[in-house]
């Protein structure tokens, strides 16, 4: 049987028990940690905190602070070979998406603040008139 993605990334968590508490608290969506999780892969050093043996994962993260402590050009290559380009086009889409309602919500306040105190004219029409 293969593994999906899900299966694995679910396997991925329950090693790290840190990471569901700060997901419970609030801190990160799991939406970013399961993005992170595509991009880093799950031997990235930035999980380490959050991983059932942290004592052990403090030592091999203290080691590894003292010879890199900079992301280097081949890691953001990893992490890039292993992104989905049809996962990339759907979160551009999504972002674009995001962008046009973000836009026309400013553009509908901006129309609002220029005429402060006018009703539209359909509107006009439902109140009674009160002259004589």
């Amino acid at each position: 049987m293969v593994k999906t993605d899900i299966e694995s990334f679910k396997e991925f968590v329950h090693k790290h028990p840190d990471l569901i508490k700060e997901v419970k608290k609030n801190k990160r969506p799991w939406k970013e940690v399961y993005q992170d999780w595509i991009v880093l892969g799950e031997e990235h050093e930035s999980w380490n905190q959050y991983a059932k043996d942290k004592e052990n994962k403090q030592e091999d993260r203290s080691k590894s602070d003292k010879t890199r402590t900079e992301l280097t050009v081949g890691d953001i290559v990893t992490g890039l070979s292993k992104l989905q380009i049809t996962d990339v086009q759907k979160y551009l889409s999504q972002f674009g998406s995001l962008m046009d309602a973000v836009q026309e919500l400013l553009q509908q306040f901006n129309n609002q603040s220029d005429r402060p105190n006018q009703l539209p004219e359909n509107k006009m029409n439902d109140y009674p008139s009160y002259r004589d």
